[in-house]
């Protein structure tokens, strides 16, 4: 990545700049200063698109007019609507303006964290357009088919992550887990770059959950209302108004009619991978 220069940026992403492909969306990433170009090749290179796909958005992050001291905890970023349309997004150390309709950022800051926290609520939106959501919680697949589970922090998410790596299965994500509406009927979930050895895997989304723990793993049926109430508890808003809430509940309620709403209650043990493992397995039969 290559500097950008001072002024208005041009109008088309530079033939040097990062392109990744999360979930189907694929956004240019030009970057001006070269620490944090590579630090931000590091997270996304393995998201990176090939060259004849073109982009559908473009993030443009400048270094800000001082140097900055990296806060030593990252937080949630706050979000403001503008009156044209467009979003502004802050947090500590950067601040950012998505274009309105949020195919456009331009960013002021330094190192990863600004363009991972920018491209998190931009891909957010661009899966809201879609009908889809952004979800805080774990994927797991088995045999081409995915289950999503959400619950609080110290739920087990991350727990369950390790123990489906373990028994070999591929974890999508156990941070940010992207599901939308394909056409025809169904959904399909996506790992994104976060917290996870390298995978850009997507799969048929077939049952979204919540976690508990117990001594002896099982699978329980959950009413759709109980999971809703988590899972929008843990669905990245992209758009902080009345309307912007409507569109995620939605979104929500859609994937859960569509899917087998379910609660895992697991052991710390290889006994929770068997029971997905057997589940996914039943779903894939006529």
């Amino acid at each position: 990545m290559r500097a950008v220069n001072g002024g208005d940026p041009p109008p088309g992403p530079r033939d040097d700049a990062l392109r990744i492909t999360l979930a189907g969306w694929t956004v240019a990433l030009d970057v001006e200063d070269a620490v944090s170009a590579g630090l931000v090749r590091r997270v996304f290179g393995a998201f990176s698109a090939p060259d004849a796909v073109a982009p559908d958005a473009r993030l443009v992050m400048r270094n800000p007019p001082s140097p900055l001291v990296p806060p030593e905890m990252q937080e949630l970023p706050r979000l403001t609507p503008g009156d044209s349309g467009t979003l502004s997004v802050e947090g500590a150390g950067y601040s950012a303006v998505l274009s309105s309709d949020r195919c456009h950022a331009d960013v002021i800051g330094s190192g990863r964290y600004p363009v991972e926290n920018v491209i998190k609520v931009m891909l957010a939106s661009a899966l809201a357009k879609r009908g889809g959501l952004l979800i805080h919680g774990v994927g797991l697949v088995h045999e081409g088919r995915a289950a999503l589970f959400v619950g609080h922090s110290g739920a087990g998410k991350s727990t369950l992550g390790g123990l489906w790596r373990e028994a070999g299965g591929t974890v999508l994500a156990d941070e940010l887990v992207a599901v939308w509406p394909v056409e025809g009927g169904g959904w399909r979930a996506a790992g994104t770059p976060w917290n996870v050895p390298v995978w850009t895997a997507e799969a048929a989304l077939v049952a979204v959950g919540t976690l508990g723990w117990d001594a002896a793993s099982r699978w329980e049926a959950q009413g759709a209302g109980e999971v809703a109430r988590v899972l929008l508890l843990n669905a990245l808003l992209p758009e902080p108004t009345p309307s912007g809430r409507g569109v995620l509940v939605g979104a929500a309620g859609r994937v859960l009619s569509s899917v087998e709403t379910v609660r895992l209650v697991f052991a710390r043990d290889a006994s929770a991978a068997q029971v997905v493992r057997e589940r996914l397995d039943a779903a894939g039969r006529p």
